[in-house]
């Protein structure tokens, strides 16, 4: 009866950090008796009832102050009550936890949050000696079920109310989970945000960390398969304190656990191509071994389609970049294909500019690949009239007229007049485009001493400025220029 006496003086003085000090050693088995002490045989035990009575009136109509006393009459005597219910200890709970609401001074406040715990305690270690008997209960097990309950709702109020240390809060938390499946989800999320936090911090092993979760894993799958009525709050409630825990997934689990949490999403759907992609690289992140025969399934399918994603987006490209493509062709030597897919770019093309340039490749692979100079001079002069002052498609022409030289000309003073022509068509390049000036002075340069001599003109009747035929698939009138010979 000392314990319960120190009690008594410090409720009745108001003492609050009294009171705690006589409540940390409830645990001690020598005490057991007077903190589960019931009214029943007492010489107060009207009084006690009256208490009872009086208080759980007065919370019901929320007058707290009145509650509170007349609260602490009933746990004076009986702290257990009538020895079949906890409700001195519950009931003090609310009540403490009502005070700490309206708390302003720091000192007040930890005494509060002290007597909350410290009767969450009493109850638990009257149930553990069954000093508060369980209705239908006929062996420690559901004493003990009772305990852990008990337990996990002050871990909870730790948590959120009483804004206890990590470190103490664990122990209430993991003792409520270490027995059977009855655990109510209400624990789940705490323990979860405080197993994070401790591994993040160094204070917890990864070991630990796993054993949690797989326990808090357990719990939930049996209940949402058992618990008709709590269930989908088990299920819920599982998805959160999973994605609390996805924040050190990395760091705990192997191989195994990505394999059970992504496979079953596979699964579902295994023809999506997003979470084929996702399930195989992320398991390969997580240390899968490519040779699991899980990670061979999905390599097959992943590259399956990444093959037909690849030939889809080819041909989206191919659709999009027709000019792309043909010069593709064309350095694989496929001339047609490329003309083809240039005059596929000509027809879905807007800007002059591009457009020119598809003309003049046209032509650079009709004149210097497939010998059709008449259809290659075309495409240049269709380049030219769309890009003016563009000196490319003249010096492709003067190429031409040069290449020609030997088979159009029926001797070799014709073949000297098709240079001129060629000549005249490079220095037209060089009038119109300063970037090419440098290229046809060397052509120019080359071709100099081609020209036609002063005597073969003379033995010919023509002197310098005649204008002179090429003939031939060139066509062009160009005027005589000699050097002496």
């Amino acid at each position: 009866m000392v314990l319960q006496k120190k009690i008594q003086l410090a409720m009745r003085n108001g003492t609050y950090a009294l009171l705690m000090s006589a409540l940390l050693v409830i645990g001690l088995a020598s005490d057991i008796n007077a903190q589960c002490e019931t009214w029943n045989g007492s010489p107060k035990m009207e009084e006690a009832e009256n208490a009872h009575s009086n208080y759980r009136s007065a919370m019901k109509i929320k007058d707290m102050a009145l509650a509170f006393d007349q609260w602490k009459v009933a746990y004076d005597i009986a702290p257990a009550a009538d020895g079949m219910r906890d409700f001195h200890y519950m009931d003090g709970i609310k009540l403490f936890k009502d005070k700490l609401k309206a708390a302003t001074d720091d000192a007040q406040k930890a005494e509060y949050k002290d007597a909350i715990v410290q009767l969450y305690d009493q109850a638990a270690a009257c149930y553990a000696s069954q000093s508060i008997k369980l209705k239908g209960c006929a062996d420690q097990a559901c004493y003990d079920a009772k305990v852990n309950q008990l337990m996990g709702r002050k871990g909870f109020d730790m948590f959120y109310d009483l804004n206890s240390s990590y470190e103490a809060n664990l122990v209430p938390l993991e003792q409520s989970i270490s027995g059977n499946n009855e655990v109510e989800y209400i624990v789940f999320e705490p323990l979860a945000n405080i197993v994070v936090h401790q591994f993040k911090n160094g204070k917890m092993e990864a070991e630990k960390a796993r054993q949690i979760y797989a326990r808090l894993d357990e719990i939930a799958e049996w209940n949402i398969e058992n618990n008709d009525q709590y269930g989908e709050y088990y299920k819920s409630t599982q998805a959160r304190f999973r994605a609390k825990y996805a924040e050190i997934e990395s760091d705990i689990f192997d191989c195994e656990y990505f394999k059970g949490k992504l496979k079953p999403k596979y699964e579902e759907k295994p023809d999506d191509p997003d979470i084929v992609k996702y399930t195989y690289n992320k398991l390969l992140q997580e240390g899968c071994d490519k040779e699991d025969p899980f990670m061979k399934q999905l390599e097959g399918v992943y590259q399956a389609y990444a093959a037909e994603e690849n030939a889809r987006m080819q041909a989206e490209f191919e659709a999009n970049n027709p000019g792309v493509v043909a010069n593709n062709l064309y350095k694989q030597g496929d001339f047609e294909g490329a003309i083809a897919k240039y005059q596929e770019a000509l027809a879905n093309e807007e800007d002059a500019n591009k457009r020119a340039q598809y003309h003049f490749s046209i032509a650079v692979i009709q004149g210097r690949k497939m010998g059709k100079l008449q259809d290659a001079r075309t495409s240049a002069r269709k380049a030219a009239e769309l890009r003016p002052n563009w000196g490319n498609p003249y010096l492709l022409i003067g190429d031409m007229y040069a290449q020609s030289a030997k088979s159009c000309g029926k001797d070799a003073f014709g073949q000297r007049i098709v240079i001129l022509a060629a000549m005249d068509k490079y220095r037209y390049a060089k009038s119109i485009d300063p970037e090419v000036a440098e290229e046809v002075d060397g052509k120019l340069s080359r071709y100099n001493g081609s020209l036609p001599t002063q005597d073969d003109a003379f033995m010919r009747g023509h002197k310098p400025g005649d204008k002179m035929s090429t003939g031939c698939w060139v066509g062009e009138t160009t005027t005589l220029r000699v050097i002496k010979g």
